[in-house]
């Protein structure tokens, strides 16, 4: 794709061509089954004697020209299918000329109906209001345009308005990374859709491919029509997901021109200091900017059209390297003291072509690109060589062909995806650790002290997903008994040949010793591939199969119901036919200590014919609405759904690369501090060692894996984790708002954790009386035994609140309330270790027990507001407020150490007492003005955090501390943040 389109060559000049094109607008510029589809039901009435059949019905795209046609039945019932987003013109032309018409805009996946009634004395019209309640069975909310274009925020990430979805939570990280969580499950749970695409990350974390840790977008904001959030109830359509859904409708062009380009940015001038900085003395310099250009417009009116997005994105954030006691250090090592520049960049690229060949036929062609890059792992004793780089990259390849009859439509797809994630040394050459020894190691009182890490650093992982996809949805409507029915069904076929790659360290780490007279480092730890078991790395082609049935059954005029199945099978032969390596087998057989371990080894070791694939995943999904009235303003609606996500290859794989990576160390003779005996593992110090490969010390030592060979194994009958979800609600329109209560209940199930294998002579998992301070049994003559296995649960119930006031030019403001009640539980604690994907404090999760999630806020509420005011100036603001959440640790105020659960001391807001562990306000405010030539310029100003509020991340776990629960200095948000934003359209 780099002959169509060059990033390096294109990112030189695009900020000046922004910048040109915004001066220039002032002065001398020229004037369906997709499961983002919408679909029209409804009811005509002719009052004829031959009934109410034959009418013709034609919906029209105000934007691209294109159309969609069909006949009311004889009852007068008509459907309109596989509709995009957008604004429309409906029509409908009676068999005797007469007519009806009206406008409507259809949003994401919605179900619009309207129904019509035509005078036959008369001959005039009367259209049914849509935009009523709604009788869709989804716990779901809306993203309109006008709130993306008008809510303050600062990174142009799409996905910071989920959180208006009642139980959805944006998670930002100290970095800035940004995830979607749902309830009281993991971010892996969620799951993206883009014009009915998947966007699963396969390999590693975050639920969404690139989401795992990074501070870049998914997709480009300029090219987003507008999204839904579905907290449950979704359809039979949606796979690959537990918790929440979020399925995006992409912009398409249409039969005019459009364009704009922009700019923003905002530096350290523009923000307060952080706790952090006030301790480190004074505020470090940061800087980001965004830029990018949007087109549409039409190749052949109403029948071709183009679209196309790119953005740019820039950050600089600076780190401080303090050496701790860096007193005589020497001074080639002085100069990499001091603030360094931590770089950011990231391209977003996204393209798409439609073309209707005939009323009947569609073809729709996107790509997307994503490409970035950044600097990890500085500051502290990690000077600037020692960074870690980390790349991010995605492209997605869409190709749509959509056939419409008159009762039913068939979308084929054909996609290709390649996703990678990535992160290498910085810097090439062996890894120098300073560090200030005190003491001996032969009295036992030696003292370790850290000063200055330089050189190459140790981790590498190359880890992604990539191949072809083909789905195929067909939509029926002309389907009668017992009411209408809009029967559907589909299944997608993918190969994903996933990969991942992990060696620490991956340069040898020289430890040099600052008291040492003769300056020669006082030991070096290197890893090598281990011959004939593997190097590090793994890969495998994965085949996934779906399929599922639909039927959307409007039974009365009261009831609908949405009645679906999905079956989805996975196959992975890198699980399922690997071989537990002889010896391996051998030691863990002959170790007596598992005798009584409380679980048998043999359903851990493979033979590479003994593993099966979980075929057992359907997932039913019912769903009610009862319009109680008949007119669409209360509706009771609710549900059961089962949703089965997947196991991450990111934990699969560790069965095949840890262990076939390890690691060594041998200790050098010379050092005082350091004296230890000769041997095998201490040899004389040699200068040209410090050249040395790994392959080479190995040979020079003649050292073997031994205790650094961790052993990770699968269960052999791995399941899917799956979540079962049950809804109640009241869906209601009173006037201009729109409101809905609903209760919900969660019970995930089956979800992967590593537990430590080892147990003592007894098989008990910790000596008598040691508590979670026991020593941990490894097997003879390896290291630590990891036995993955399925066992982790959540359950969460949950009360949603939601008022909304849809903003309208008409009345020129918007309101939207969303209060989120959370009681949730997990018998898996956030460990200390890995707060993912190990417990090792216990032999299994039925021993933890039950405690309050962790990561969870009981009580959340997000509140946007917006508002034209004269002189075309547009007011928006937001305010988010929740109480703390619940934090976890390991409490030994007691008999015994256990795993326990507090509550981080909150602070006031309006109302006194320690309410709130999160509180925010937010507001922009955006002027509009004409240019020449039919340009229009908008200049914008965010703040973010106006109050400057201090929401921790980081508290004290002490359990036995006076000030358990009070904070750190990292922060969990921003601090008070202003943007500046201009934008020319065209």
């Amino acid at each position: 794709m780099e002959a169509i389109f060059n990033f390096k060559a294109f990112r030189r000049w695009l900020p000046a061509t922004v910048i040109f094109l915004m001066l220039a607008g002032a002065s001398i510029m020229p004037a369906g089954a997709d499961v983002s589809a919408a679909m029209i039901r409804g009811q005509i009435k002719l009052d004829m004697p031959g009934g109410n059949g034959g009418a013709q019905v034609v919906v029209t795209s105000l934007e691209r020209g294109f159309s969609t046609r069909t006949f009311s039945r004889a009852d007068g019932s008509y459907v309109l299918m596989a509709l995009k987003p957008g604004r429309y013109q409906l029509n409908i032309l009676a068999p005797d000329g007469r007519q009806a018409r009206q406008e409507l805009t259809l949003q994401v996946g919605q179900v619009a109906v309207v129904d019509v009634a035509l005078d036959a004395k008369q001959g005039n019209e009367s259209v049914a209001d849509n935009a009523a309640a709604g009788n869709s069975a989804e716990l779901a909310t809306y993203l309109t345009p006008e709130q993306m274009q008008r809510l303050p925020q600062v990174n142009r990430n799409f996905l910071n308005y989920a959180d208006l979805a009642p139980g959805v939570n944006v998670v930002t990280d100290q970095n800035g990374s940004t995830r979607l969580q749902s309830g009281g499950q993991r971010p892996d749970s969620v799951n993206l859709f883009i014009d009915g695409v998947s966007q699963k990350n396969y390999v590693v974390r975050g639920g969404v491919a690139g989401q795992d840790s990074s501070r870049g977008n998914v997709f480009p904001e300029s090219a987003v029509a507008e999204y839904k959030v579905i907290s449950q109830n979704y359809k039979a359509e949606f796979d690959q997901v537990g918790a929440a859904a979020i399925s995006v409708q992409t912009k398409t062009g249409g039969n005019q021109f459009h364009g704009e380009v922009f700019y923003d940015h905002t530096n350290q001038d523009l923000r307060a200091v952080t706790p952090a900085e006030q301790l480190g003395g004074g505020k470090s310099d940061t800087e980001q900017a965004q830029y990018g250009v949007t087109l549409s417009g039409p190749i052949a009116k109403d029948v071709a059209h183009f679209f196309m997005a790119y953005e740019r994105k820039l950050n600089d954030d600076y780190a401080t390297v303090a050496a701790g006691d860096h007193s005589a250090l020497p001074a080639q090592y002085q100069a990499l003291l001091g603030n360094v520049n931590r770089p950011f960049e990231e391209d977003l690229f996204f393209g798409k072509l439609d073309w209707a060949l005939n009323d009947d036929n569609l073809i729709e062609v996107s790509f997307k690109l994503r490409d970035e890059s950044e600097m990890l792992g500085i500051g502290g004793q990690n000077a600037q060589p020692y960074a870690l780089e980390k790349g991010n990259s995605e492209k997605r390849l869409d190709f749509k062909y959509q056939y419409s009859a008159e009762h039913w439509v068939n979308e084929a797809r054909f996609t290709y995806e390649d996703a990678g994630w990535r992160q290498f040394p910085a810097s090439q050459g062996p890894g120098i650790l300073l560090r200030r020894l005190e003491g001996s190691l032969s009295g036992g009182d030696l003292s370790n002290l850290g000063i200055l890490n330089t050189g190459g650093t140790t981790n590498y992982q190359d880890k992604g997903q990539s191949g072809p996809g083909f789905q195929d949805d067909l939509t029926f409507s002309g389907l009668q008994w017992y009411g209408e029915h809009v029967f559907k069904l589909g299944g997608k076929l993918k190969q994903i040949e996933l990969g991942a790659v992990e060696r620490d360290p991956y340069h040898p780490q020289f430890s040099f010793n600052l008291n040492n007279p003769g300056g020669s480092p006082y030991q070096v730890r290197w890893a090598t591939p281990l011959a004939g078991v593997g190097d590090g790395s793994a890969s495998t082609d994965l085949t996934q199969v779906g399929l599922y049935l639909q039927d959307d059954w409007a039974v009365t005029g009261h009831l609908s119901l949405n009645l679906g199945a999905r079956w989805d099978y996975e196959y992975n032969p890198g699980y399922l036919n690997f071989v537990t390596p002889a010896d391996v087998s051998a030691a863990l057989r002959g170790w007596n200590n598992l005798g009584n371990a409380g679980y048998r080894i043999e359903d851990y070791i493979s033979n590479g014919a003994n593993r099966a694939a979980d075929s057992n995943n359907i997932a039913p999904r019912l769903g009610f609405a009862y319009d109680l009235n008949q007119d669409r303003r209360h509706v009771l609606f609710g549900g059961f759904a089962r949703a089965y996500d997947r196991n991450i290859y990111d934990v699969l794989q560790l069965e095949r690369t840890k262990g076939s990576y390890p690691s060594y160390s041998v200790n050098f003779q010379g050092d005082p501090n350091y004296n230890c005996v000769a041997g095998v593992d201490c040899i004389p110090w040699d200068p040209g060692y410090i050249n040395y490969t790994p392959a080479q010390l190995s040979a020079l030592t003649g050292a073997s894996a031994g205790s650094s060979r961790e052993i990770n194994l699968m269960r052999n009958n791995l399941r899917t984790p799956y979540s079962d979800q049950f809804s109640i609600g009241l869906r209601n329109r009173f006037g201009d708002w729109n409101t809905e209560l609903a209760v919900s209940h969660v019970h995930s199930y089956d979800g992967l954790v590593g537990l430590l294998g080892g147990r003592n002579a007894d098989g008990s998992f910790y000596a008598a009386g040691s508590g979670f301070g026991g020593t941990f049994q490894a097997v003879p003559g390896y290291g630590q035994l990891i036995l993955f296995d399925n066992g982790v649960q959540t359950k969460t119930n949950s009360v949603f609140l939601k008022a909304e006031k849809p903003y309208s030019k008409d009345s020129g403001w918007g309101l939207t309330f969303a209060y989120t009640f959370t009681d949730s539980e997990e018998n898996k604690s956030q460990s200390f270790v890995d707060s993912s994907s190990y417990l090792f404090e216990h032999p299994n999760t039925h021993t933890l027990g039950w405690l309050d999630t962790a990561g969870v806020r009981k009580h959340k509420l997000v509140a946007t507001g917006t508002v034209d005011l004269p002189w075309d100036l547009i007011f928006s603001t937001k305010l988010t407020l929740a109480t703390p959440e619940t934090r976890a640790g390991v409490n030994c105020t007691g008999a015994a150490c256990r795993f326990d659960t507090f509550t981080p001391r909150g602070s006031d807001f309006i109302f006194p007492g320690q309410w709130w562990g999160y509180k925010q306000v937010d507001i922009a405010l955006i002027k509009s003005f004409d240019a020449p030539y039919d340009t229009r310029m908008k200049l914008r100003f965010d703040v973010l955090n106006l109050f400057d509020f201090k929401n921790y991340s980081a508290f004290n776990s002490d359990f036995a501390s006076a000030n358990l629960g009070s904070p750190l200095t990292t922060l969990a948000g921003p601090g008070l943040t202003l943007k500046l934003t201009a934008r020319l359209e065209f």
